[in-house]
C-alpha cells in the first residue's frame, strides 16, 4: 500500500490520508499518528506535514512513519525549503506579508536539517537524499520546496 498524508490527492493510485474529511480525503487519520500496523505500508509521501508541527511532533511523526514502513520501502517528505525562502527575503524577492501569509511555520527544514530529521527517526543518513528536480512519475517540486526520500533498511 502507497499513502499520501495531504488534504488534496497529489500522487496518483495512493491512498489520501488526512486529519479530518474532504473530497480527496480516502481515510481519516492523524497524520503525526499512523495507526497502520508495523511494517505495513510501500511508500509515504509527506506534503508540508513536518513543517506544520513543532520539532518534538516532527521527530515523532517522522519515527511512527519508519515504523509503518516495509523493510527497502521509501518514504518522501516535502517542505518549505528554508535557506530558498531566507534568499528571497533577504534579496527583495519575499516580502514579510508573503512569508507570514505562506510560510510561517513552526519548524523550518534546511537540506541538512531534514536529513538529520530522518536520521533521528531511523533512517540511516547513506539511504536519505535530496531532489533538486521533480520526482519522476510521482510529483512535481516546486520551488520553494525542499523535497528529501529515505529508503528504510533491508
Amino acid at each position: 500500500m502507497r499513502i499520501q498524508l495531504s488534504p488534496t490527492r497529489i500522487v496518483k493510485d495512493a491512498l489520501t490520508v488526512w486529519s479530518e474529511h474532504g473530497p480527496e480525503v480516502d481515510m481519516v487519520m492523524d497524520p503525526k499518528h499512523l495507526t497502520f500496523a508495523p511494517e505495513s505500508i510501500e511508500e509515504i509521501y509527506s506534503f508540508h506535514v513536518l513543517d506544520h508541527l513543532f520539532p518534538d511532533e516532527a521527530l515523532t511523526a517522522a519515527t511512527n512513519w519508519y515504523q509503518c514502513l516495509l523493510p527497502g520501502a521509501q518514504l518522501y517528505i516535502v517542505t518549505d525549503d528554508f535557506e530558498y525562502i531566507a534568499r528571497g527575503f533577504v534579496g527583495g524577492d519575499i516580502s514579510v506579508d508573503l512569508f507570514n501569509q505562506m510560510h510561517n511555520n513552526p519548524t523550518q527544514f534546511t537540506r541538512e536539517s531534514g536529513a538529520a530529521l530522518l536520521s533521528k527517526a531511523g533512517f540511516k543518513s547513506d539511504d536519505v537524499h535530496v531532489w533538486f528536480a521533480d520526482v519522476p512519475n510521482l510529483f512535481p517540486r516546486k520551488h520553494f520546496e525542499l523535497v528529501l526520500d529515505g529508503k528504510k533498511a533491508v
